[in-house]
């Protein structure tokens, strides 16, 4: 039964869709004037409140039922500022789900002895890291905003999502290798009350860096 469960949860890691956005917003403040260390005069220095670019903004601001990433990319060509954006937000989104994998795999473990045997936390990121990889290659870009520099090149910062339910998957997925690995049996409720924690905390997480 084990063996069937794996396949199946891994069918189910594919399928997503595509969006995009604008905006932007600065505010400019006046700094005092002062002496530095070593000059004779003063000098008056501008200090530009610097605020979250929209996208960088969605992606905090991600709902209960998505994972969110943000990056930003700067070249010559204004399309392929965009491909690497994505790129990097791709990147950043796996390393989310990986390490969500990893607290759930923590809780998980702590909740069922493996006959004396431990798991290994690179062969575990190993699977989550190969099943992320595939989930987020059908990312939905959730935001996209564009700018012209003064020196003619293009910076974009994109905002890409997954459903939550996908990490769940990886996660899942991923115990099952673990087990079979250890030669254990696997136990789907401690498995959802792990996964329900490492994603309260998680959350929290995410929280903290608004």
């Amino acid at each position: 039964m084990k063996k069937l469960i794996y396949p199946v949860i891994l069918v189910l890691l594919f399928s997503l869709t595509t969006v995009s956005c604008s905006s932007n917003k600065v505010a400019k403040a006046s700094y005092p004037e002062y002496t530095g260390k070593g000059n004779t005069g003063t000098r008056t220095v501008t200090k530009v409140k610097e605020e979250l670019d929209e996208c960088e903004q969605e992606a905090l601001n991600a709902p209960a039922n998505e994972l969110r990433a943000s990056a930003s990319a700067i070249d010559e060509d204004r399309d392929f500022a965009r491909q690497q954006a994505v790129l990097f937000a791709k990147a950043n989104l796996v390393d989310q789900i990986e390490s969500l994998v990893l607290n759930v795999m923590k809780g998980y473990r702590g909740k069922i002895k493996a006959n004396g045997k431990s798991s290994s936390e690179a062969d575990i990121r190993q699977d989550a890291g190969s099943m992320a990889e595939s989930v987020v290659e059908n990312c939905r870009i959730h935001c996209s905003n564009r700018y012209r520099m003064s020196d003619g090149t293009y910076e974009c910062v994109v905002c890409i999502s997954v459903p939550a339910d996908n990490a769940e998957k990886v996660a899942g997925a991923t115990a099952l290798s673990d087990d079979e690995r250890l030669g254990v049996e696997f136990h789907e409720q401690e498995f959802r009350n792990s996964y329900r924690e490492g994603l309260e905390r998680f959350r929290e997480m995410q929280k903290e860096r608004k």
